[in-house]
């Protein structure tokens, strides 16, 4: 090892190394020569004789060298001189690819940032891939991520073997009235098996202890950090006493900075004892249900004995005849469809990066013409193949290393624009940076591409043969293959990425062209949760909201205002079977998706009204029991006939039915991209009334409504302090929490669309640039190595215009095919990314016919200039033999 060791550091000490051999070899030569001259010889035979004693003093000194260096990263390191100083002189070749290449890696560290801090950073959990998260499957009406009810969880709980824990949490929005102004946080109260499903230590204080999940002392508290330094400063806190609703609980821990069980909202986590009652409820799905699948157990294995659980579950149990199972892992539940997105991306931007390769490959072919005279002279004086081409890929490693350290400058300098294409709820794991991963990353990739973009123009640059070069003879056939196979790709991947662009862009198009079903401008909203310590009674929560609409309804520049259980666009929702005229809900019943409103909510958000009428004051609880339903229920449970009069129940009492007094135009409350699905809205005072069983979930989402305030004119967060005023005046203690426009709530719903299509844009117009320059470079590089023979061709008596077309053809029989290719290519990979297109077929003819054209023009017109240069040769001057 130390032998090893010291000839890897002689590397760095060749000339001290040197030096200190010669000064030994002259003192072995002088003490050797004075010996000979002590026995008679003359000095210069005494030193030659020394010299014939010590077997040669060059070839003495060079076997110690060898005994002391090591050769291989020697010769690495004389390649990387030598390279650098071609890289130098060739400062043009070197400046248009380390540019080409650094753009590419930009790309390609910036989306590794977000890769990274997405779907390969660790999730702050012990072992997390053994963590699902449990939907149950409303089988029949083929929706799959339904709310767990604690009767399920329960069941699956005592049936299922390969899970070592189960928790469901409770999600409530609670008003933190104790320590300061009134504040609305996030709160999740979680079942037994809390600290066993996670498996994470509080970073102040304990977690939950099993007799804190008994009824009576679930009275204590966890905290997040972020709420532990914002409200408290970081104060000490262990054993103080907070306010949630009126209730007091005592605080025992602080949450890891890093922890979001389930959201990364969660600011409170209380304990939820699970009773006899909670036991029985197979129908109040308003729980989330997260489990640790047991060590040595696939999540597949787990995956498949629960389906078998919720199977058996179909026989024995009545309420559960038809409701499955859905299992999700964490990160795929938390992270949904950016995983996605985040694919298509990764495929895009390693398509720009070999499209830049391609072309850097191109481009070292080109100068390769113009170092063929002295790569010929080194072969001719005895350099081997291998060795010329080592040093050429050498060159290529450093070429791309340079375009790596400029591509990191880039990304970092464009770390700001990431920041601002991400939405303030996108989950990671770790901030988006250019770490110590990424620079790792960067390097790696500047390696392969070097190597990549490399080998080929090094093999073919190494079969240069000095009487090839002395005659200039043109280059054969394989020459022109070799050009118009490295053309035929850039312009391959270039159509792949171009048509992507295009998708997405029409895609984005089409979704902020798509009628929404309200009107967001002037709107905004905000959340409020009334307290059922102090709301229990039905007529209190009327009465807040009576008096509160009085006063937002007078305020200066209001319009309209109401209010509503499930804001469109706010990714909640709420599902239950109705029936009509009679007819009794059964298992095969459809399904509806109920909004609970006040008076004035269809008013604010402006949605029209097709037919009846709106719900006025006098709809209140002691009144005949009314509904309105949207324009895609009316077809799906009437047809074409009218509603106005008909009755209709839901939710699984067949004995209170409503009157229809309206039908509202549909609203697409999932998206620009999700029709709008079959809706109900019932009045709040009377909501209680029309449903059987989880009447005390309903309340709850009664207490917790978003009011949504449409005003005149200017900027809706003007009127945001005057609305807080008129809420406190009702009640001082309640605070308002999640303001946010309706067109802010618009916009952030379309964030993957406009990420994408603006991302795909940006690589397609690289990529399109990047193959216009191969294009242009490798018609370049045919002129260069056929010059004697267009000379020739002129001298004969060729008209420039054939010379012309002549290039043409050669070049752009590699970029027709390329486009051929891309074609094909990009109706192939139409399946990966058809989730992601609305509103356009992913083979698009038209899309398909205006990329082709937009390439076959801009490589016609990158292959002019060189076909119009090669008409001008002059033939004297081309056919001159030095």
């Amino acid at each position: 090892m130390r032998e090893w060791i010291m000839r890897l550091l002689a590397v760095g000490w060749r000339g001290r190394r040197d030096g200190q051999i010669d000064e030994e070899l002259r003192f072995h030569v002088q003490e050797l020569a004075r010996g000979f001259e002590r026995r008679g010889l003359d000095p210069r035979a005494a030193r030659v004789a020394a010299e014939r004693e010590l077997g040669g003093v060059n070839r003495t000194k060079q076997a110690w060298r060898d005994q002391r260096r090591w050769l291989p990263l020697e010769d690495l390191f004389q390649d990387v001189r030598y390279g650098i100083r071609v890289l130098r002189r060739s400062r043009g070749v070197t400046a248009l690819g380390a540019v080409m290449l650094a753009v590419a890696v930009a790309a390609t560290t910036s989306l590794f940032t977000v890769v990274d801090a997405v779907l390969l950073a660790p999730l702050p959990y012990a072992q997390a891939d053994h963590l699902v998260v449990l939907f149950e499957d409303f089988v029949s009406q083929h929706a799959p991520n339904v709310s767990v009810t604690s009767g399920t969880m329960l069941q699956w709980q005592d049936r299922a073997r390969s899970f070592s824990a189960f928790t469901a949490v409770d999600q409530r929005q609670q008003n933190l009235t104790s320590d300061g102004e009134p504040q609305q946080v996030n709160v999740g109260a979680v079942s037994r098996g809390f600290g066993e499903t996670v498996r994470v230590r509080a970073e102040i204080g304990r977690l939950f202890a099993d007799e804190e999940f008994e009824p009576g002392h679930e009275d204590v508290a966890l905290i997040s950090h972020s709420l532990w330094a914002s409200r408290y400063g970081g104060a000490p806190i262990l054993g103080r006493q907070i306010t949630l609703d009126d209730r007091r609980y005592t605080v025992i821990g602080v949450m890891p900075r890093a922890f979001m069980f389930p959201s990364l909202q969660q600011q409170v986590w209380v304990p939820m004892p699970m009773t006899a009652a909670d036991r029985q409820n197979m129908s109040g799905h308003t729980l989330g249900c997260v489990a640790r699948v047991r060590d040595g157990i696939a999540v597949a294995a787990a995956d498949r004995e629960l389906h078998d659980v919720a199977a058996a579950m179909r026989r024995d149990l009545s309420d559960k005849k038809d409701w499955g199972v859905t299992v999700v892992p964490a990160r795929e539940a938390i992270i949904g469809k950016t995983t996605t997105v985040l694919r298509t991306m990764v495929g895009a931007v390693a398509l720009l990066l070999i499209v830049a390769c391609a072309n850097v490959a191109g481009l070292l072919l080109t100068h390769g013409v113009a170092r063929g005279r002295e790569l010929a002279v080194r072969i001719a004086l005895g350099a081997n193949r291998m060795r010329i081409v080592r040093q050429l890929v050498t060159e290529s490693v450093l070429l791309a290393a340079l375009g790596a350290v400029a591509g990191v400058a880039l990304a970092r300098a464009a770390q700001p624009l990431v920041e601002v294409l991400r939405p303030a709820d996108f989950v990671t794991w770790k901030p988006i940076t250019i770490d110590l991963r990424a620079l790792v990353f960067s390097a790696v990739v500047a390696v392969c591409s070097g190597v990549l973009f490399g080998t080929f123009p090094a093999f073919a640059a190494s079969r240069a043969s000095i009487a090839a070069v002395a005659s200039e003879r043109s280059a054969g056939p394989r020459a022109s293959r070799a050009r118009q196979t490295l053309v035929a790709v850039e312009v391959a991947l270039a159509v792949v990425l171009l048509v992507g662009a295009a998708l997405f862009s029409q895609t984005l198009t089409h979704m902020t062209a798509v009628d929404l079903g309200f009107r967001p401008d002037g709107v905004v909203t905000m959340t409020v949760s009334l307290p059922d310590a102090r709301y229990s009674d039905d007529r209190r929560v009327d009465l807040f909201y009576r008096a509160l609409f009085d006063r937002l309804r007078a305020l200066p520049g209001v319009r309209a205002a109401g209010a509503v259980q499930a804001l469109p666009l706010s990714g909640s929702t709420s599902v239950r079977p109705y029936s009509t005229d009679g007819a009794p809900i059964t298992l095969n019943s459809p399904v509806a998706h109920y909004r609970i409103v006040t008076t004035g909510y269809v008013e604010a958000l402006g949605i029209p009204l097709l037919a009846g009428r709106l719900f006025a004051e006098t709809d209140r609880a002691d009144r005949p029991l009314v509904t309105i339903v949207n324009e895609t229920l009316r077809r799906q449970a009437w047809g074409n006939g009218d509603p106005i009069g008909s009755r209709i129940t839901f939710g699984g009492n067949s004995e209170l039915w409503a009157e229809v007094i309206g039908v509202v135009g549909d609203v697409r409350h999932f998206g620009p991209a999700v029709p709008a699905p079959a809706e109900m809205y019932w009045p709040a005072e009377q909501i209680d009334a029309i449903t059987k069983g989880g009447a005390a979930t309903l309340r709850r989402l009664r207490r917790s409504l978003t009011l949504v305030v449409a005003t005149e004119s200017g900027d809706p967060l003007a009127t945001v302090p005057s609305i807080r005023t008129a809420v406190r005046a009702v009640d001082p203690d309640q605070p308002i929490a999640t303001v946010r426009t309706m067109t802010s709530l618009i916009s952030a719903s379309l964030w993957l669309s406009r990420a994408s299509a603006w991302l795909l844009t940006v690589f397609g117009g690289a990529a399109l640039a990047f193959a216009v320059l191969g294009v242009f470079g490798a018609a370049s590089y045919g002129v260069a190595q056929r010059r004697r023979e267009l000379a020739v061709r002129l001298a004969l008596g060729a008209e420039p215009d054939r010379v012309v077309r002549l290039v043409l053809s050669s070049t752009l029989r590699g970029a027709i095919a390329g486009v051929a290719i891309g074609l094909v290519l990009a109706v192939a990979l139409r399946r990966s990314v058809a989730s992601l297109i609305v509103g356009i077929d992913p083979s698009d003819p038209a899309t398909l016919a205006a990329v082709s054209v937009v390439l076959t023009l801009s490589t016609a017109i990158a292959c002019w200039f060189p076909a119009r240069r090669a008409s001008r040769i002059d033939p004297m001057h081309a056919l001159r033999v030095d």
